[in-house]
Order: C-alpha cells, then structure tokens, then sequence
C-alpha cells in the first residue's frame, strides 16, 4: 500500500478520528465505542493513484464522472463551476501536505489547483472524548475574484437519520426521489436513509444545528455551524443538503458556508462541531426554536 493511502490518528477514550492526507486530507473514519459511522468505499482502498487518470478507477456510480473514495472532505461550491463535472482533482484527490501536528490537532494544507487557484487548508481537533471540530480555510491565489463557497461533505454508512429542526417544515428537491424517506415530524425534517435510493435535497438550517444517527444502536451526533444570517447567500441556495446513494450503502450530509466573491490573496473559513450525544443529552437540551419531544423520538 503506498503512502498515499497512510493515516494518523486522533483519540480520547472511546472516540477515535481517522485522517487519510494522501487522498484530499480526508478525515477517513470517525470510530465511537467501536462503531465506524463514515463510509469508505472498498472497491478504491489501497488502490494506486495516478491523478491524471481519476477517471479510469472503478466506480458503479458513473453518472459521477469522479472517484467516490468515502469519509469527509471539503468541495468547493458551486459544482456549476466545476470542471466536467467534478470536483477540482488536486483538491478532492491530491496528496495533502502536514503542516502542523499535535496529540489533540492535525492541520493538513493541499496543493494550489491550478484550474481554480485555490488552496484548503483543514484543520482537525479532538476537544474531548465526546467532540471534535473541523476548520476549512481557503485561500484565493489567482489574479481574479472568484464566487466561493466552502462545502463539506461527509459519507455517512447507511442506515443512517439526518435531521434538522424547523420553524415551518420544509424540504427542496435538487435530484431524484426522496418518496418514503423523508418526512415532518413536530418542528422537524427527517431524512431517513434506510435503502439504496438515490436523491438530493436542500434544507434551511436556522439554527445551525444538525442532528445524524447511524444505525439504531448509536448516539445522536450533532454538528453544530455559525446561525445563517438573513444577509448570508449560499451557492446552493440552502445551508444543508443531504444525498442518498443509489449504489453504494451510504448518505450525504452537506453543510455549505455562506458564498463570496472571493478576491485575490483573500481568505475564506468555516467551522464545524461536532458532538456525540447520549439519549439523556438530547432530551434535556433545548435544540432551537422548541423543545421538540416529537422530533426528537424520530430520530430514534
């Protein structure tokens, strides 16, 4: 296996973060009480990699015309400007270069695309035995502004629940059909990706909050992101999107920063928490606009 495919990890007690800088400085695996909730994607483990050639690696999503490696990552938004739609190789599947390291931090940086002049920079940090946050930094190096948004996806293994708490319970479709997986429930929106079906939809997120379980026999995970602002545009038209796969056994939970036009030598950030629940943290804490029992019971 080459060094491509090398990982460090990140642990405290009974919650351990995988992270592969060789393949787009991915944080792999997130592993809580010996349970992987992030999916990889077999067929490519350990596979070489020659960038030039992403195309000929296997897939059974062609219809994505990009390697589908698995875990979590930071895309560049719009995908409109992508290139023959897929993300920028260097900064979704390139070597990322370590910069800093600690027992608790993993800060890792690309190489600046030379299709798009940007850079990431992620930086990774345990805060305790029950949380973790991500920092997405890009930096315009070209001669140009450029419209930018910051999106991270991560590859959730399926069956999993993604849910966010609304004022008036609403979804938009992007792609596909969510027919039978999606619902109101209280103040609520469940995704429930139960099955191999693919679709996309949008979603507001007013609180910033983002409520995921995978499986039945694991805690809520919460992610928690800045409040969006009434001023705030997004590439995507909405903060939160969530895919469901056709082809593989996993979801998507996407979060997007607000958009900008990014000027030269400018820079863009976005951070994210995230926070292992325990049933008696989630019904004790106030989640956002109510204390929302019904929406809380679906996510079980």
């Amino acid at each position: 296996m080459s060094d491509r495919w090398s990982v460090l990890h990140l642990q405290q007690n009974d919650l351990q973060l995988t992270l592969l800088p060789g393949i787009g400085g991915r944080l792999w695996d997130v592993n809580f009480q010996g349970r992987s909730l992030l999916f990889q994607n077999k067929d490519l483990d350990g596979l070489e990699v020659d960038d030039t050639r992403l195309t000929y690696l296997p897939t059974r999503s062609p219809q994505f015309g990009f390697p589908l490696w698995g875990g979590e990552k930071t895309w560049i938004a719009p995908d409109a400007s992508w290139v023959n739609g897929a993300p920028f190789p260097v900064l979704d599947s390139g070597a990322y270069q370590i910069t800093s390291r600690s027992s608790t931090r993993i800060d890792m940086t690309s190489a600046v695309c030379p299709t798009s002049h940007l850079s990431v920079s992620r930086r990774i940090t345990l805060t305790s035995a029950e949380s973790w946050e991500i920092e997405h930094i890009v930096v315009n190096h070209g001669t140009s502004s450029r419209l930018t948004g910051i999106w991270s996806v991560m590859m959730l293994n399926t069956p999993t629940k993604v849910g966010v708490e609304l004022e008036d319970p609403a979804f938009y479709p992007v792609f596909g059909s969510a027919e039978g997986m999606i619902a109101t429930h209280g103040n609520g929106i469940v995704v429930d990706c139960n099955r191999q079906q693919e679709f996309k939809v949008g979603l507001p997120n007013p609180n910033g909050r983002t409520l995921i379980r995978c499986g039945s026999d694991t805690p809520l995970l919460m992610c928690s992101v800045p409040e969006p602002q009434k001023s705030d545009q997004f590439a995507h038209d909405y903060p939160f999107e969530v895919f469901n796969s056709a082809d593989y056994a996993y979801c998507e939970a996407e979060w997007h920063s607000p958009a900008r036009k990014l000027a030269p030598n400018e820079t863009l950030s976005f951070r994210q928490t995230f926070r292992v629940l325990t049933d008696e943290d989630a019904t004790q804490m106030r989640l956002g606009l109510t204390n929302n029992k019904e929406f809380l019971s679906c996510m079980s």
